[in-house]
């Protein structure tokens, strides 16, 4: 992946002024007047605040979008992110939208490390009129979300899917899990612009309940979810996660687990993508070294990353190919 630089000073200046990026992962208990010890335990939810300021800014940075795409791109960022809470050690989640609408579709991966990388199938995405609002769900139209997770050290994912319903990647998470998983959450994911129409913050809220959480404890929860200021404006002050987590439920017990850096990174290399070309077809590889074009360029869909190679390169691949092949024969 090629080093990504924030060319915009003033958004550069800002980022600088504000908390970093991470994500805290936390159980929230109910409050000591909801009844006894016991039952306080029993009502609990499970979940995880994100700041991603700055990685939605580089993922801008490294794939050249515009706020519409900035903003659908980078809530898919923070959503997935958020969804690797429950992930450990070599995890990994892929999250994906094919869809019927101006945006086509999606496809995100997040590590349980807080690695995260991916594209959008269609940029710049097409608008017919200027944007009025930052409701994006006008620009999907009907499609499906599906989700592959992978748990530490394997190779089988889990794999579940549902119909876009919302047009909006924190609800239909939500209605991801609830559907999918049987089990209730609240997603929320932001990202602020300011009168430029640049990220001055961006961030989300993941909560999961637990077994034997009651009703009007989930309900409390859900009101006080509902009645947040915007994430990303919040954040954009330089609140921390925790202090946004602490105001908000004041009156409940807030029991952090852990913290995780997060950032914009995809593993692709010039040496991985040399490994790509030298393993095609051997008469497409053939058909390459005969015809070009020269230099020939690949791109890395993830990061928008580009390696060019020369006609000697490819070459001497398949000069390498063919010198294999006589010492199997």
């Amino acid at each position: 992946m090629k080093h990504i630089e924030i060319d915009d000073p003033g958004i550069g200046a800002h980022l600088e002024q504000i908390a970093e990026d991470g994500m805290d992962i936390f159980i929230l208990y109910g409050s000591p007047s909801s009844g006894s010890l016991d039952e306080e335990r029993d009502n609990a939810v499970r979940g995880a605040f994100l700041n991603a300021t700055r990685l939605v800014n580089i993922m801008r940075s490294a794939h050249n979008l515009g706020i519409l795409e900035s903003l659908i791109l980078g809530q898919a960022y923070i959503g997935a992110l958020l969804m690797t809470r429950s992930l450990k050690g070599t995890g990994r989640l892929n999250l994906e939208v094919g869809c019927t609408g101006p945006v086509a579709g999606l496809s995100v991966e997040a590590t349980a490390s807080g690695d995260v990388r991916g594209y959008l199938k269609q940029v710049p995405i097409p608008v017919e009129a200027p944007l009025e609002s930052f409701d994006a769900s006008p620009f999907f139209g009907p499609g499906i979300l599906t989700v592959q997770r992978f748990a530490d050290n394997s190779d089988v994912p889990f794999t579940g899917n549902t119909d876009l319903y919302y047009g909006n990647i924190g609800q239909d998470i939500a209605r991801y899990y609830l559907v999918s998983e049987q089990t209730r959450t609240s997603v929320l994911v932001s990202i602020k612009f300011d009168r430029e129409g640049r990220i001055v913050g961006a961030g989300g809220l993941f909560i999961e309940a637990l077994p034997g959480a009651s009703d009007s404890f989930l309900e409390d929860i859900q009101n006080r979810i509902s009645a947040m200021d915007s994430i990303g404006e919040t954040l954009s002050e330089g609140t921390v996660n925790m202090k946004i987590l602490e105001s908000t439920f004041a009156d409940y017990q807030l029991e952090p687990m852990e913290h995780r850096n997060v950032r914009f990174y995809c593993p692709c290399s010039r040496e991985r993508f040399k490994s790509f070309i030298r393993s095609m077809k051997l008469d497409d590889l053939k058909e390459i070294a005969r015809n070009g074009p020269f230099p020939l360029k690949t791109l890395c869909h993830n990061c928008n990353s580009g390696y060019s190679f020369s006609r000697e390169e490819i070459q001497e691949l398949l000069d390498s190919r063919d010198r294999d092949g006589q010492q199997e024969s």
